[in-house]
């Protein structure tokens, strides 16, 4: 049984004219992933695949999405939301290599997977509704492997006692006195 799976996505983003554009010089257009198609798609990247008044979207090219069965978990937390979603990834084309000021750089269902493209802010990250193609294959992909794990709490290891250094208290006592403002008391105040 393979542990992992590997999905081909299309991606379709959006460019969007800001609302406030024409009220304001410092309002750009931005860009938006709208969707993925499960598969290939018969189109070159950069192709105008529909436009409107406010929005035109592109082709940005296809992308694999990997899931490994050790992270099964976190695909069941993302069919748990209201929508489940496929996290697209958009960086900014800055050496001119391809046709679009954006790429895809990242396509995943695992939401842990997109807060990590999150944290540095460079990124374009945006969930998008997850095709019924794509859900029915990473449910079975889930149902294969996922193994429930019973949440263990960690046991404090062995503690060694700090030595009392430069004439201060140590921070733990071993016993159970405990000293406050120079009053001592046996056990918790609630004995």
């Amino acid at each position: 049984m393979k542990k992992e799976l590997k999905i081909n996505v299309a991606v379709i983003a959006e460019i969007r004219k800001s609302k406030s554009h024409a009220h304001s010089q410092w309002a750009e257009d931005y860009w938006m992933p709208s969707a993925v198609i499960f598969g290939a798609v018969n189109h070159e990247i950069g192709d105008v695949i529909r436009q409107t008044e406010s929005a035109t979207a592109y082709y940005m090219g296809h992308s694999e999405i990997y899931c490994h069965a050790k992270e099964t978990e976190s695909y069941i937390h993302n069919f748990e939301s209201e929508v489940p979603a496929v996290y697209v990834v958009l960086r900014r084309d800055d050496e001119d290599e391809y046709p679009l000021d954006y790429f895809v750089h990242a396509v995943t269902v695992s939401p842990y997977e997109a807060q990590d493209y999150a944290d540095p802010a460079e990124d374009i990250i945006e969930r998008v509704p997850m095709p019924t193609k794509i859900a029915i294959t990473l449910m079975d992909f889930i149902d294969q492997h996922h193994v429930d794990e019973p949440f263990k709490k960690r046991k404090r290891k062995n503690f060694k006692q700090e030595p009392q250094q430069f004439g201060k208290e140590p921070i733990f006592n071993s016993s159970d006195d405990k000293k406050s403002n120079g009053h001592i008391f046996k056990g918790s105040q609630n004995d």
